[in-house]
């Protein structure tokens, strides 16, 4: 049996891992490592209502990647927000029409984003209604991301102020019961 000689790494740290600007950086929690270039690239996600102490988030889950170590701090950036799918199905209701969409852009400085709104109707509709609002949501977001930064769009979206903007321009085409973002995710360069 071969032994395999053990090689010494030293002591674990503990490191402090941070939300981003968004969120004050609020702690998210603390994680052990022999090194802090080991963390670096991590995902960390957790429930939307434990940053912002807003009960009604509680069924989005926001994602932050590791991005950088100063002094046993942990300094990460915003990457995903996604609605639970438990939360969706309780939503939909018969009468009613699902629209799902998917986009990508870039905002004005430049970050890729990929962005799933979710429509869903206050009655059954036709096909050729869901592609006009179709149509003039992807409008919405190619105006909305020539004119937003990243750091903006973030933020409005956790305040919700990109869904009442989507359902002020999109409830003149026909009745909507629910407009939201179910996924955000930047893309990774």
């Amino acid at each position: 049996m071969a032994v395999q000689a053990l090689s010494k790494k030293g002591r674990k740290k503990w490191y402090t891992i941070t939300a981003s600007s968004h969120f004050n950086e609020r702690p998210l929690g603390e994680t052990l490592s022999y090194e802090p270039e080991q963390l670096t690239g991590r995902v960390i996600s957790t429930n939307l209502s434990n940053l912002t102490g807003n009960l009604k988030a509680q069924n989005i889950k926001v994602s932050f990647r590791i991005k950088e170590i100063q002094d046993n701090h942990v300094v990460t950036e915003f990457i995903g927000y996604e609605m639970s799918p438990s939360y969706l199905k309780r939503v939909v209701r018969t009468g009613r029409d699902r629209v799902d969409l998917s986009f990508s852009g870039k905002t004005k400085d430049g970050v890729k984003v990929i962005v799933k709104p979710f429509l869903l109707t206050k009655f059954n509709t036709h096909r050729s209604v869901k592609t006009v609002l179709k149509e003039k949501c992807r409008a919405f977001f190619e105006k909305y991301f020539s004119e937003t930064e990243y750091h903006t769009f973030v933020s409005q979206l956790i305040s919700n102020k990109i869904n009442q903007d989507m359902r002020e321009a999109l409830s003149k085409l026909y009745p909507l019961g629910n407009v939201e973002i179910r996924a955000m995710k930047r893309a990774i360069k």
